[in-house]
């Protein structure tokens, strides 16, 4: 199922100053205006599936163990051995896990430090609103948990801060990588991906790429050679980042993690779409059911859900209208939109088989959807409509060679939408999109063509498709479409 949509991608965090309360997140990440639209499940269930989340649990009961009364702390701001000991016991956890989970509630004020008395934390605001029951706040220490966990983890990750600018003895590896502000990232774009989520193995490389400065550039061997030893060397020393993050976020139950993919889970996507919302991002909220959605909201949210179910939208959707007029609605959007949305609508009246047929023959007449309504009517009626001069098919569904070309010009839109394509790629789309033996006529097709993005299409295939006679062929159209024009 086609979907038309930019891929957008948080650029790495450099600023060792970051802090997730105080940073312009759109601003640092780079992050667009607008983000696709969402559907977040209603408070209470939020807030259920808050309670059932380890790691807030544990906070809550390191806040009670410290009790109204409080704990006296060290001038670092940490509890006494005896103490630490003792809490570990009472929690039930280990000294490195309790290492996080004194920062996290430090961090967004699951304790706090007395303001009488310096010397002593007591339980802070986020206790209290866990406590409470109350789902709205339960949600909001939640979602305050989560802000340490993203922002906290990484900075424990890795050597311990060196004030001595003299020590000579700094391991070189430590200026290689910064974590700071990361956790954040990799976390944004898991919501930018939340279609297809993250395999593991993008998930750690993002993660070290942004530590790492940004892009590095992949012509230059060395300098990747060079990172991918000091990487090594980092990770036998202090463990993996990306392991150790996955898993307090997981304690958390803000990730699931399968073999295929990592994807944020409705706690998570709800807690940062108000977080980039306050950002400045905008990104709208979906009706609760499908019944409720227009059809431009349910092409809208294809682009954050699986195709399974996507389709099982559509098809609840077209239930809720009626076959025939939900075909028209998608129709029009079709002819309106975009190739993606275009070809993501057609995908939906196809769905719905036989009785849309009556609106697939109403836009036999509309060039923009045309030669999809030819193509979706023949297979209905079981007939290869791809067989050149098949007697089977009707005069009114042949597809002629402006079908053809505003067909292929739409598939081809969607792969020419890099600037700076991997021409292997774009000759394996290409292949898909245009018969061998095709390319001329097609292309003389697509220069007389009134689809609106023809010409930036032929001119594309003509500077990076890697065949110099396909690439050819297409500059030459490309120059009869502009003449034309």
């Amino acid at each position: 199922m086609a979907h038309d949509h930019d891929h957008v991608h948080p650029q790495a965090l450099d600023d060792d100053d970051f802090e997730y309360e105080d940073v312009d997140i759109k601003e640092a990440l780079g992050l667009p205006d607008a983000l696709p639209p969402i559907r977040l499940l209603p408070l209470p269930e939020l807030a259920a599936e808050a309670r059932q989340a380890p790691l807030p649990g544990q906070l809550a009961a390191l806040a009670a163990w410290v009790g109204k009364d409080g704990r006296e702390v060290d001038e670092d701001g940490d509890l006494t051995d005896e103490d630490q000991a003792a809490a570990v016991t009472a929690l039930g956890i280990t000294a490195e896990d309790f290492d996080f989970l004194w920062e996290y509630a430090l961090g967004v004020e699951w304790l706090l430090f007395d303001p009488e008395d310096e010397d002593r934390v007591l339980p802070g605001e986020t206790a209290d609103d866990w406590a409470s029951g109350d789902d709205e706040s339960v949600f909001a220490a939640w979602s305050s948990t989560l802000a340490a966990v993203l922002g906290e983890t990484l900075e424990l990750y890795g050597p311990e801060p060196d004030f001595d600018e003299d020590d000579e003895d700094e391991d070189e590896d430590d200026d290689e990588f910064n974590f700071s502000g990361q956790g954040m990232a990799i976390a944004i774009l898991l919501f930018l991906a939340r279609r297809e989520g993250l395999t593991g193995e993008e998930f750690s490389e993002v993660l070290w790429e942004n530590a790492a400065g940004g892009v590095v550039d992949e012509t230059d061997e060395e300098t990747r050679e060079e990172l991918a030893e000091a990487r090594e060397r980092w990770e036998e020393e202090y463990g993996d980042p990306a392991r150790l993050l996955l898993d307090k976020l997981q304690t958390l139950l803000a990730v699931t993690e399968t073999d295929e993919a990592i994807r944020l889970t409705p706690l998570a996507l709800a807690a940062l779409h108000e977080q980039l919302v306050e950002a400045g991002v905008e990104i709208p909220l979906l009706p609760q059911t499908a019944a409720e959605l227009t059809g431009a909201e349910l092409l809208a949210m294809a682009e954050g859900i699986s195709d399974t179910e996507f389709e099982a939208e559509a098809a609840a959707w077209s239930a809720a209208r009626g076959a025939d007029a939900a075909a028209r609605e998608l129709l029009e959007l079709a002819a309106e939109g975009e190739p993606g949305e275009r070809m993501l609508a057609v995908a939906a009246v196809t769905q719905i088989g036989a009785p849309a047929e009556a609106a697939l023959r109403a836009s036999l007449q509309v060039p923009q959807v045309r030669g999809y309504a030819k193509v979706t009517l023949l297979a209905l009626s079981g007939i290869d409509g791809t067989a050149a001069g098949s007697p089977d098919v009707p005069p009114d569904l042949e597809l002629g060679p402006d079908d053809l070309a505003w067909l292929a010009t739409d598939l081809l839109t969607l792969a020419c939408d890099d600037e700076y394509p991997d021409p292997d790629d774009l000759a394996v789309s290409f292949r898909e999109a245009v018969p061998l033996g095709q390319e001329v006529p097609l292309f003389e097709a697509m220069a007389l063509s009134e689809h609106p993005d023809a010409e930036d299409v032929l001119d594309h295939l003509g500077k990076h498709h890697p065949d110099k006679q396909v690439a050819k062929a297409a500059r030459t159209a490309a120059h009869k479409a502009a003449s034309r024009r």
